[in-house]
């Protein structure tokens, strides 16, 4: 009998020690790895995984995956779907509704013969993805400074202004009468207040409204980089420069109008030339001697006081002289409370219409919605719009339903429209309920299976219910089916 018990001892410190090397050698591994048994049940992750998501081992070990995607850990699993399927699955993955990756489920088979094969676990590798996309965004952002516009780089719904105040109203119409005139326009005001929108409508109501319009983002340019980018190079003209050289982007936007976004970024060095280049409207090229002559409309846009910059000698007097011919100054939405009525009634049917769903804003959301400060403005604005579009899981959108930060109403000055029960009890919504979240996952399953065929029926036929189910479902969730293109 103590001989049985020693060999089981022995072998459960053995099993133990096997463990343990397992764990290390997976927490070597770069990618994040994400093991389940064959019920879905989470048996381990890797410490890279912890470091990439934020959730740690002890959150969801022993927890099944649907269960997890229910409490929103992440929006689905490619463990579940590998288990279904009983193949390598890979998707996009966002994980606490903050980072996206992807994503590859690999099922691991048992080895018994003779029998159809059982899923004995899963085992995933998750890759961040927010970091290439971040990269892929700077280099888009870089790419609409370095590469010259084959078209005018503008459009109606770009130069599109919402607005119902008389502040808006007076300045739209000083912004139509200037338009007609080359002279320099300089656009102030807090990030995210529409200045680029307003710089847009100028050039779109102005004679040179089918010539290029370029728009030149000043703090986003290497300060070892803009002159060769304002003002181009001459082939040859330093080590790795094209052979035929390159215009910069004042040439690009002859005839036209030039958007110099943030000019309060601008280094003083460039300043001077810049000065130089509105003085002469015209421009050298690095390893030319030849000043070109342009004609264009200069539109500078900031968010900084440039009297404050030029009292600390950060900003050229003379320069501030030059472009600040007309001063447009757009004031904070908090200072506009008008325009926020028909800013939430625009961005919310065109989000729906872009995203084929039938869905509308209750009035105690309204009402908060029209109570808050906004502080970020109509960018943080159309934000929320979008976030309480394609979250909510019903088709009217609740006080529920508005993101954290907005959940506090008391602050914004709207508790009339709640009940003392539901404003006594904050920390009670800030979570979804079973139902909210079953129906917030129905949706999503529901939308990707429409997207994924060629009619309801065949989505229906896809997510395993019959036709008429999926009609109700559809119905009772606000989801409309994406009308086809005729042939």
């Amino acid at each position: 009998m103590d001989t049985l018990i020693d060999k089981l001892t022995d072998q459960t410190t053995r099993l133990k020690k096997l463990n343990e090397q397992l764990r290390t050698i997976i927490n070597f591994s770069s990618d994040g790895l994400y093991v389940v048994d064959h019920q879905g049940i989470t048996l381990e992750i890797n410490k890279a995984y912890e470091e990439m998501t934020g959730i740690s081992r002890e959150e969801v070990v022993g927890k099944n995956i649907k269960d997890l995607v229910l409490g929103e850990y992440f929006d689905r699993s490619a463990a579940y779907m590998a288990l279904q399927t009983k193949q390598v699955t890979t998707i996009i993955q966002k994980i606490k509704n903050q980072k996206y990756f992807v994503v590859t489920a690999t099922p691991v088979f048992n080895n018994e013969t003779g029998k159809e094969r059982q899923v004995k676990m899963v085992v995933t590798s998750v890759r961040d993805l927010t970091y290439l996309n971040h990269l892929q965004n700077q280099l888009r952002k870089a790419e609409q400074y370095t590469e010259p516009p084959s078209r005018p780089l503008t459009s109606t719904e770009d130069s599109l202004i919402i607005f119902k105040s008389p502040q808006m109203k007076s300045l739209v119409e000083q912004a139509q009468r200037i338009a007609a005139f080359p002279t320099p326009v300089l656009i102030t005001g807090p990030s995210g207040t529409g200045k680029e929108v307003l710089a847009n409508y100028i050039h779109q109501h102005s004679p040179q409204k089918d010539q290029p319009f370029v728009k030149v983002n000043c703090a986003a340019i290497p300060p070892e980089l803009f002159e060769s980018e304002l003002f181009g190079f001459n082939g040859g003209s330093f080590t790795g420069a094209r052979k035929e050289g390159k215009p910069g982007l004042f040439e690009q936007a002859d005839k036209g109008t030039i958007l110099l976004d943030e000019i309060g970024e601008l280094p003083l060095p460039m300043q001077a030339k810049l000065l130089r280049v509105l003085q002469d409207q015209a421009v050298t090229r690095i390893g030319d001697v030849k000043p070109r002559r342009l004609s264009f409309r200069l539109i500078c846009a900031t968010n900084q006081d440039l009297q404050e910059l030029v009292y600390k000698k950060q900003f050229r007097e003379d320069l501030w002289y030059r472009i600040n011919v007309v001063h447009l100054p757009i004031q904070p939405l908090s200072e506009r409370t008008a325009d926020i009525p028909p800013l939430i009634d625009y961005y919310f049917k065109k989000l729906c219409k872009n995203y084929y769903l039938d869905k509308h804003i209750a009035p105690d959301t309204l009402s908060i919605l029209t109570h808050y400060p906004w502080p970020g403005n109509i960018r943080e604005l159309k934000n929320v719009i979008e976030f309480l579009v394609v979250s909510a899981p019903s088709s009217s959108i609740t006080p529920h339903d508005l993101p954290g930060h907005m959940k506090d109403l008391n602050r914004w000055g709207s508790a009339s429209i709640v009940s003392e029960k539901e404003s006594s009890h904050s920390t009670e919504i800030a979570q979804p309920s079973l139902k909210e979240a079953l129906a917030l996952f129905e949706s999503q399953k529901i939308t990707e299976a429409l997207h994924s065929s060629k009619s309801i029926r065949s989505a229906a036929k896809l997510l395993g219910i019959d036709h008429a189910n999926l009609l109700r479902r559809m119905k009772r969730l606000g989801i409309v089916h994406p009308p086809k293109d005729p042939a």
